[in-house]
């Protein structure tokens, strides 16, 4: 029997080589997203919801990339602020691609310069959770509450406005136990983060302003001159002007999705007299 042809024997490797790079070339690029993995009304691993999750899903489908959500372990709160547990490391290890609900430059601290925030596409705030009141503002808070407590969580942002502006407080160790010491009655109000109230699905007093040092919009992060920022930042704009956006909001319970003029800084907390004058 002849032997077969060199070239004959090569053929069918050559062929599932090309197989295999066709596949590979086919396969859609990946938009990997840091959350945290119960963070609701942000994101939820367990359930696969939360409105960073749907909207950044939405996202990844508009530019043509497979949606991989990369979830990271919830840390021990200390404020409502840091519950978010930005993970910044992930991101410039390149083990995910976007962090989301970033609140401002200030979050980014000694990382500001290799992390490009995208435009604000909502925004949150120290909200008053208080049944009984339609309208209120900051400055009438202390009379609202007068000969009672409100409600906050320990060391948080809250807390120290709580201190400055005089309120009878009382600390809880948790979001749903702020609201719950409202709701039997241990306190008048909570002063409590607006996702956090979200979560809970409960409503704050609508017709209230925070003051500039409580408030925050809330921004895409991604790796510092990535070309993806200026897409993501192009896909957000779509989403909000299709109205996606307010949909999976609305969904979730964020109302707040108008950027604020002007948001919390060092000078901000100083007036509210958090630090000293």
């Amino acid at each position: 029997m002849s032997a077969v042809p060199a070239a004959r024997r090569r053929a069918p490797v050559a062929l599932a080589l090309a197989l295999l790079l066709s596949a590979v070339s086919s396969r859609a690029e990946e938009l990997r997203v840091c959350m945290v993995e119960d963070d609701l009304p942000r994101a939820h691993r367990v359930e696969g919801s939360g409105f960073d999750h749907d909207l950044f899903r939405e996202a990844a489908e508009r530019l043509g990339r497979d949606f991989v959500p990369v979830w990271r372990p919830k840390a021990p709160p200390y404020s409502e602020i840091d519950d978010t547990d930005l993970p910044f490391d992930t991101l410039l290890e390149r083990g995910c691609d976007v962090v989301p609900s970033v609140p401002g430059q200030l979050a980014l601290g000694r990382l500001d310069g290799a992390i490009d925030l995208s435009p604000p596409y909502y925004a949150a705030a120290f909200e008053i959770y208080m049944p009984s009141a339609e309208s209120l503002d900051w400055a009438g808070l202390p009379a609202a509450v007068a000969g009672r407590k409100a409600a906050v969580r320990l060391q948080s942002l809250a807390h120290f406005a709580a201190q400055a502006a005089g309120l009878d407080w009382t600390s809880q160790p948790s979001a749903a136990e702020v609201v719950a010491a409202v709701d039997d009655g241990q306190a008048a109000a909570a002063l409590i983060f607006g996702p956090a109230l979200a979560s809970l699905g409960k409503d704050p007093v609508r017709d209230f302003e925070p003051p500039a040092g409580l408030r925050f919009n809330e921004h895409a992060a991604v790796r510092a001159g990535d070309g993806l920022g200026d897409e993501l930042a192009r896909t957000l704009q779509d989403l909000r002007r299709d109205g996606t956006l307010a949909r999976l909001a609305t969904r979730y319970g964020i109302f707040r999705l108008e950027p604020f003029p002007t948001v919390s800084s060092p000078e901000a907390i100083r007036a509210l007299g958090i630090g000293g004058p």
